[in-house]
């Protein structure tokens, strides 16, 4: 292996090390990438979390391809291609003043949109370095390229299920929340109305919230009633409200006690109530964006 062949396998090397570790990054913070991309409000809650799976599937199966020189060639041309779609959405980003950690590496390390570019372009650079180095070349090719694909895709599938394959039904006592509503009778009263049990450090409580003030916007209504029951005292609440950027038209604390006995143990419980009649409930895992929008425009 001459000097210049070295430098074109280590630069396409770190490349598609880049991009394993991308994936991996996301997958161990899929729910704030997911949301992430459900807050730009361009797709739905769940063509947001099959987008995030193909770009998981994307970034992995390149990087293995990159890594081995298995189609290196190919993979390094797709690569590029995807670094200058995402180039061109995060210079969008930037145009809108938008400064948020863009998750390109999840929530473990930081970027907003520009210093993404710059790691984009860092990244072409690589693939530019190592774009005319020659496959690795097997008999074995086809068959470990298959391997590649499914084992990518059961990375971003199959690991962590993607929004609306979870079916399982959300549960409440209904003795316990109709003795709430002799404590609380705004519970019973007329018209639409969204109860949230949430805990404070709950972070699927944090996620569900967070989708229901994006799906309440998606409505693109005002008449649905939001009203929290918080797990506890008003201690550390106001950081709950800050990362979650949601705003409840009311809510209330509630003892350990009296919230576990009517969720049951299980959080968080979201209930839509039409007249004070329990319509649906859901938590966050069968969190249903249709049909909280739904609701918010007619009956269900």
């Amino acid at each position: 292996m001459t000097d210049k062949t070295k430098i074109q396998f280590l630069c396409r090397s770190v490349a598609g090390i880049i991009f394993i570790v991308s994936a991996i990054l996301k997958f161990l913070s899929l729910d704030s990438f997911e949301l992430f991309i459900y807050g730009l409000d361009w797709f739905s809650l769940g063509t947001s979390s099959f987008l995030v799976r193909a770009l998981l599937f994307a970034e992995m199966a390149l990087g293995v391809c990159l890594v081995t020189g298995l189609y290196g060639k190919l993979a390094s041309r797709l690569s590029a291609l995807l670094l200058l779609f995402f180039t061109v959405y995060l210079i969008y980003l930037t145009v809108s003043g938008k400064s948020d950690n863009c998750h390109c590496f999840g929530d473990f390390i930081e970027m907003d949109p520009l210093e993404s570019m710059i790691k984009n372009v860092i990244l072409g650079i690589l693939l530019y370095l190592g774009w005319h180095l020659e496959d690795w070349q097997s008999h074995w090719k086809p068959a470990l390229l298959i391997t590649t694909i499914v084992g990518s895709l059961v990375f971003a599938l199959v690991l962590k299920a993607p929004y609306g394959f979870n079916r399982k039904a959300t549960t409440y006592s209904e003795e316990e929340l109709k003795q709430l509503s002799t404590q609380h009778p705004e519970i019973t009263k007329e018209g639409k109305q969204i109860v949230a049990f949430v805990s404070k450090n709950c972070k699927h409580c944090k996620m569900a919230v967070r989708k229901l003030d994006i799906a309440l916007r998606h409505a693109e209504t005002e008449d649905v009633y939001v009203h929290w029951f918080v797990l506890g005292d008003s201690t550390h609440f106001q950081n709950f409200l800050l990362e979650t950027d949601a705003k409840p038209d009311q809510y209330d604390f509630l003892p350990a006690k009296v919230f576990l006995k009517i969720t049951q143990g299980k959080l968080p419980l979201i209930m839509l109530l039409e007249d004070g009649e329990v319509k649906e409930v859901m938590s966050n895992a069968t969190f249903n964006e249709k049909n909280i929008i739904k609701f918010a425009k007619e009956q269900l």
